[in-house]
Parts: C-alpha cells; sequence; structure tokens
C-alpha cells in the first residue's frame, strides 16, 4: 500500500486524511484529498461524544486547542424533554447511575425502592446528570474515581473544526486539490482513478468515500444500494440555524419534541446552534423556522436545509473503495451519531489497514463490524421514538406503533422484564447509557434481580441517602463548565467564529 485517494468533504475527509497519514506516512505511504465543495453552513454544529478524545490524541490533537479554535464547550449529556405529555425531562448523562451494593448493580436495588414507593429518578444518582443540571464540570478525584465515571462530550463549530483538521493534515504533508468531481474509471476490481473536472487522472491502490450522503464513488460508482431505515424515522428534513449565545453557558444539549420531529439545541461559547428533525409532510421549512424561534425562546439566524433518509450501503468496504461517515451510514443528527460513525469508520480503517494491495482481505471484517456499530447505535435512536408518550399525535403515534428491528425488540423485553440491558457485539453506548434513555422514556422494569432481597430495608435507605449526599455536596464544589473552558482553553482574544 503506498497511495491513498480520498474523494470528499469536510469532516469525513480531512479527519480519515489526517488519520492515515499519522498511522502510515512513516511507511511511505501517501495520501491525497481531493476536495469537493464543501457541504457545511454557517450554523452548522458537530457534537461529539467523551470517546473523541480517543480519537484526537490519536490523530495528535490538543483538545483544549481544539475547544478554543472553535469556540468548543463541554456536554456532559443530553437533556430530552417533551417527548412525553405526562413524564418530565430527564437527562442522559454520559455516566453511571449509584455504586453497588453488595456487589450488585445500583439498578437493581433502586428498581426494589421504587417498587416499594421511593420515587426519586434514577438521573439523581448520577453525578454526571447533577453536574449537568447544574452547569458545572466534574473533575475527578479520590472521592469521585469509585463512584462516577463522568465525562464530557464537546459541542464544535463545524467550520472552524474542519479548517482547524484540514491544517494539521496538510502540515503532516497530505496533498490537497479541489474542485468538483471529473471522471472516474472503475474495473470489476474496483475503482482505478479518480479526477476533478479539468484535472488529471489519480490512480491509487485505496480509495476512501468520504463525500457525505452523495456517495460518489460507493453508491454512484460501485452501485452500493442504501439499506433504508426510514420506516422507523419518520423525519425527512433537518434545519440548521443558530441563534445567541446563552449565559449561563448550559452543560448539556436540550433536545425537545414537538408535533411533526425534535429540536435540539447545542451550545457553544460564542452562538448557538440549532437543529431541528422534522416531518415535511406535517410542517413546512418557513413554519419549521417560525417554531423552533418559538421554542427555543430566541430570535434565529438564517436557516439551511437538507433533506434526510437515514440507512446504511450494504458493503461500505467494496473491492478497492472504503466509505467514510455519511457515504457508509446516515443517521439522524441524535446522540452525536454522525461524527461518532466517522470515529469509527476511520478507527477500523487504521486497524485493518490493508497489507496487500491485491486480495484486501480486510473488507469483510470491516464490513461486518461497521454494520454491527451502525444498527446498534441506530437501535437506540429508535429507543426515543418507540417509547414516546406524546398521545394523539400521528407523527408520534406512527413512531410509538412502528415494530422496532427484532435486536431492539428482544432488547427492550428483557429490560421489561428485569430490568437488564443485553449488550451486542460493537455498542457505542453501554449499559447505563441504555437504562438511562430507556428509564427516561418510560420503561420501568417490571421485576428486579431476586439477589437485593438480601439486603436490610434500612440498610438500603441509608446507602441512597449517602449517595445523594455526597453527590450534593460534589456538585457544589465543581466549577461551572465556563470556569472550566476559561481556565484550559480560553478563547483568543481576536477570535473571528
Amino acid at each position: 500500500m503506498r497511495n491513498v485517494v480520498i474523494v470528499g468533504r469536510d469532516a469525513a475527509a480531512w479527519l480519515t486524511a489526517l488519520g492515515l497519514k499519522r498511522a502510515f506516512g512513516r511507511q511511505g505511504v501517501n495520501v491525497t484529498v481531493l476536495e469537493l465543495p464543501s457541504m457545511v453552513r454557517s450554523a452548522d454544529v458537530l457534537v461529539g461524544l467523551p470517546t473523541l478524545e480517543g480519537l484526537h490524541r490519536l490523530l495528535g490533537l490538543d483538545t483544549d486547542d481544539m475547544l478554543a479554535a472553535t469556540a468548543g464547550a463541554y456536554a456532559l449529556g443530553q437533556q430530552f424533554a417533551n417527548w412525553s405529555q405526562a413524564r418530565p425531562p430527564f437527562v442522559h448523562a454520559y455516566d453511571t447511575h449509584g455504586a453497588p451494593i453488595h456487589r450488585i448493580d445500583f439498578l437493581q436495588h433502586w428498581l426494589k425502592a421504587r417498587s416499594e414507593g421511593m420515587n426519586v429518578p434514577l438521573e439523581e444518582f448520577s453525578l454526571g446528570a447533577a453536574a449537568a443540571k447544574h452547569g458545572r464540570f466534574v473533575v475527578h478525584g479520590d472521592a469521585t474515581s469509585g463512584f462516577s465515571k463522568a465525562r464530557a462530550g464537546y459541542h464544535l463549530d463545524a467550520s472552524a473544526y474542519i479548517r482547524l483538521v484540514r491544517q494539521k493534515a496538510i502540515e503532516l504533508g497530505v496533498q490537497r486539490q479541489a474542485g468538483t468531481l471529473g471522471e472516474v474509471v472503475r474495473s470489476d476490481s474496483g475503482i482505478v482513478s479518480v479526477s476533478l473536472a479539468g484535472g488529471e487522472p489519480l490512480a491509487a491502490d485505496l480509495f476512501v468515500d468520504a463525500s457525505g450522503v452523495d456517495a460518489v464513488l460507493i453508491g454512484k460508482v460501485l452501485e452500493q444500494p442504501l439499506e433504508s431505515w426510514s420506516p422507523w424515522f419518520g423525519c425527512d428534513r433537518v434545519l440548521v440555524t443558530s441563534g445567541p449565545k446563552l449565559n449561563p453557558l448550559p452543560a448539556m444539549s436540550r433536545i425537545s419534541g414537538f408535533k411533526a420531529g425534535w429540536i435540539g439545541m447545542f451550545p457553544l461559547r460564542d452562538r448557538t446552534p440549532v437543529v431541528a428533525a422534522y416531518d415535511s409532510r406535517r410542517i413546512s421549512d418557513a413554519e419549521m423556522l417560525q417554531s423552533a424561534s418559538v421554542l427555543c425562546g430566541m430570535r434565529l439566524g438564517d436557516a439551511f436545509v437538507a433533506p434526510c433518509e437515514p440507512g446504511m450501503r450494504s458493503a461500505p468496504w467494496t473491492g478497492n473503495c472504503v466509505a467514510i461517515g455519511e457515504a457508509a451510514v446516515v443517521l439522524e443528527p441524535l446522540d452525536a451519531a454522525s461524527l461518532h460513525m466517522i470515529h469509527v469508520g476511520l478507527s477500523h480503517l487504521i486497524t485493518l489497514f490493508p497489507v496487500s494491495a491485491e486480495a484486501m482481505l480486510e473488507a469483510e471484517p470491516f464490513n461486518t463490524s461497521m454494520q454491527n456499530h451502525a444498527r446498534n447505535l441506530r437501535d437506540f435512536q429508535i429507543v426515543h421514538y418507540r417509547l414516546n408518550g406524546r398521545l394523539d399525535e400521528p407523527f408520534w403515534d406512527r413512531a410509538r406503533e412502528t415494530p422496532p428491528p427484532p435486536e431492539l425488540a428482544a432488547k427492550l423485553d428483557l429490560f421489561a422484564a428485569r430490568g437488564a440491558v443485553a449488550l451486542y457485539d460493537d455498542e457505542t453506548f453501554q449499559e447505563e447509557n441504555w437504562a438511562s434513555v430507556l428509564i427516561g422514556h418510560g420503561l420501568i422494569p417490571r421485576g428486579y434481580d431476586p439477589q437485593v432481597d438480601t439486603l436490610a430495608p434500612d440498610e438500603l435507605i441509608a446507602a441512597f441517602q449517602r449517595m445523594l449526599g455526597f453527590i450534593a455536596s460534589t456538585v457544589r464544589d465543581m466549577p461551572s463548565v465556563e470556569a472550566q473552558l476559561e481556565l484550559f482553553a480560553p478563547l483568543p482574544s481576536n477570535a473571528s467564529f
């Protein structure tokens, strides 16, 4: 393997270029990006899970520098509001709940206590959720190490983030040509060469399609079909706009349901990006923008609208072409899905980078793992729709009544029975994340692990009180997210975003 050509744009193209060059540049691998016109708009935001920090270490990016360059903010989780007419908002924090008691998972003790009349929500036992609701940042120490795994995700200005990654890639030796796609020459085994309009053809050992939903190589040339997931997602449009910055700065995203979809607020330090996913058959683009302004309680700027069709390519690695990002998998902009799937695809490509330009035996395990990751993350998103409690609203009634995929149905049945989470291969979210979302949306298990009955009620009450007291006192001593950002990632005085 000597030459890699990436055909694409924006975060998928430049993260892939930087990752491959850092991993294999010293082995003589040349990386060239044929950069297509950007699809990023001025209002766009990128949302990253806590695992993004690991990707940045792999890429040689300093997270604090990245936050400063992008007016970025921490996000300790996401709050879901108005997904039910009866249930209050809840926080899906990137953290655990409570601590095991007598080596039995805390959730099982909570379920027993709830069945006996306790009405303290599960999230009250999460240090990360408490911090998020109070705008605080979790700084771990000896006291929290055995109790909480709270970590922060990120909100990032998309344009600034892409500029930063592009600059790092070019400094490392990645070659760049910009323009519109010209000719693509293919053979029975894959792609032979690509060129920009008016440019010379470029041959390579490996081609990467990072062109987003256009899928110019994997879809249009290699004709890999998109497995549509639209039946589980009623939204077919995404609107992106932006409002003024929030003061004080929240420590989480806020995702609110409304009659025809949902609206998300993803605060940055200089503005508040707003993303809405909706059913265009039930509300027009103009009405959507007006509704977003009312629901967010702020004046919003120019809006950008694009179609959205969730789905996955049947074989994201075909021949000598690998699809990364939305060229391979399209999901709704919930749960930091878009950036995470770029991360997953790039990490797997680095791990399975071909040792031979002839055989490409790595394609099969790559495709299997990517399909698993994509379907598991898809199912996590479907939960929000499947368990909604907005009654007598056609959009939400349809979402609730649509049968889930079999694997998700089995997972829901098991959890409903006894509060156990069945994790499959290649999951993005772990037991605590699934439990947070399932219970937050109202799926309360009917039973619990019978081992918890060995604990005396007084001992259980005392343990709960200690945990709640510890969380309250610890949160009081935490810095605000703004103070943490100002200390470790201050905005440059001449910042221009």
